[in-house]
């Protein structure tokens, strides 16, 4: 059986055509496929040249490249606004498959480990472990900062409104990332391994590679400050906490007291440095002296049990009291509540330079941020040798001012922005929403009626046309 199907065809021709693709205006057809081709186009440069160089975009190359890139996205958007494809870098569109494609790239490098040489053969062929050096996230990243690009420079006027801050926003973005990525080849990350009394003439990367330094360093003293240690109940073979205690730990100091697995344990001295003497400790002030405290431990059934404990050092061997035939107590080692070290630098320009470089308090030199890294763990407070980080990165500022425009944009959004209503953009076919104007999308149905003219006459003058059946 067939069945008349002019009026399936009648609904056929009132439905609106779909627009072929690569015709303006693009929309998120064009952005898939150009994500898809991207990502193709980079994995073949990836399979057959290999990955990027980080330090190819090093000064000047980096700010060189820098320009280039910015200038062609103002010359394309004030000289070719006309192109499908300007005008759609500036749209919604571009900026979600932009977004996309970045996103999709950044997951693929969270999933695998970067830098590691245990990664399979085809992971780091494709450039998976080294994802911010391989071709497609360099073409993922062109695609979403061409889009930022294009969409702060076609709120850039009228500079009024809603426009001050959507540029802010936008253009501090742009420039923070902008320079994150440019100046990533300038940034410099070394370690000074400094002793106590020798200067340091150079340090090395994490690579290992020496660099000469133009400030010399030299360790004057290293210092640090501790926790008072914690007691706890260990399994005296293999001297581990025993889980459930760990909870219940609490820190030495004369007097205090606690429940520790069921045994009532309480502190009757505490010396933060000891020495033993016939066989209890004194308080003493020397190289190596460790802490140590008198506990009593009291069971269930009232018994109970006193004894001098110790965490030990590098110089005396620590010392347990044994609760029963498993169980023993014992004395955490202290950990670290602040180091730093008092150093020496020697300025290029002659001068000595006496600084205490802390964690978190950088002493700067010359351009160069001194941190404290770490020391020798095995000495404790007692070490001799300290290392400090040394970090230059001249982009730094650049990233700075990025993100202060952003925020300051984002405030103003917030609190002054007032929207100026947009107005058609008559050349692009686009208003200043990113949204079709009005003949841009009476055009299709113009076309539509005038073809289809026949079919649109008022349904209340059209014959009925019979049910032709055919078996």
């Amino acid at each position: 059986m067939r069945l008349n199907n002019a009026q399936n065809k009648r609904e056929a021709g009132s439905q609106p055509r779909k627009k072929p693709v690569w015709t303006g205006p693009w929309g998120y057809t064009e952005g898939w496929l150009i994500c898809l081709g991207l990502l193709i186009t980079g994995t073949a440069l990836q399979l057959t040249i290999g990955g990027l160089n980080p330090n190819a975009l090093s000064w000047p190359v980096n700010i060189i490249t820098g320009s280039i890139f910015t200038g062609i996205l103002i010359f394309a958007w004030y000289f070719l606004r006309s192109l499908p494809m300007v005008n759609w870098l500036a749209r919604v569109p571009a900026a979600i498959t932009s977004i996309a494609l970045l996103t999709f790239l950044v997951l693929i490098m969270g999933f695998n480990l970067q830098e590691d040489a245990g990664n399979p053969v085809w992971v780091q062929k494709l450039g998976l472990s080294n994802m911010t050096s391989s071709w497609p996230f360099l073409f993922g990243m062109m695609f979403f900062m061409a889009s930022l690009g294009m969409a702060t420079l076609k709120r850039l006027t009228p500079m009024k409104g809603r426009n001050i801050g959507f540029f802010l926003n936008h253009a501090g973005l742009y420039i923070a990332i902008l320079g994150g990525l440019l100046g990533a080849a300038d940034l410099k990350r070394v370690f000074f391994d400094l002793t106590e009394g020798e200067v340091m003439w150079g340090a090395v990367d994490r690579a290992g590679v020496y660099y000469e330094m133009p400030m010399p360093v030299e360790l004057e003293r290293f210092n640090m400050e501790e926790f008072n240690p914690k007691i706890a109940i260990i399994y005296s073979e293999t001297g581990r906490i025993v889980p459930e205690s760990i909870n219940q730990m609490f820190e030495m100091g004369k007097g205090h007291r606690g429940n520790l697995y069921g045994w009532d344990v309480e502190i009757l001295e505490f010396h933060k440095m000891s020495g033993r003497i016939d066989g209890r400790f004194e308080p003493v002030v020397d190289y190596g002296a460790p802490p140590s405290a008198l506990v009593r431990v009291t069971d269930a059934d009232g018994q109970q049990l006193e004894g001098w404990i110790t965490s030990g050092s590098f110089m005396y061997p620590h010392q347990l009291l044994q609760v029963d035939h498993e169980m023993a107590i014992a004395m955490t080692i202290p950990q670290a509540s602040h180091y730093s070290s008092d150093v020496v630098i020697y300025t290029p320009d002659g001068e000595m330079r006496q600084a205490r470089v802390e964690v978190n308090k950088p002493v700067t030199v010359n351009g160069w941020k001194l941190y404290q890294f770490s020391y020798d763990d095995r000495f404790g407070k007692w070490s001799s040798s300290s290392t400090i980080e040394a970090i230059r990165d001249p982009w730094l500022p650049v990233v700075y001012l990025g993100i202060f425009m952003l925020i300051a944009g984002s405030v103003y959004l917030m609190t002054l922005g007032k929207a100026p209503d947009p107005e058609p953009d008559q050349t692009a076919g686009f208003d200043k929403a990113g949204k079709p104007s009005i003949e841009t999308k009476t055009e299709p149905l113009k076309a539509a009626v005038s073809e289809d003219a026949p079919n649109r006459q008022p349904e209340r003058l059209r014959k009925p046309e019979p049910e032709l059946l055919e078996v």
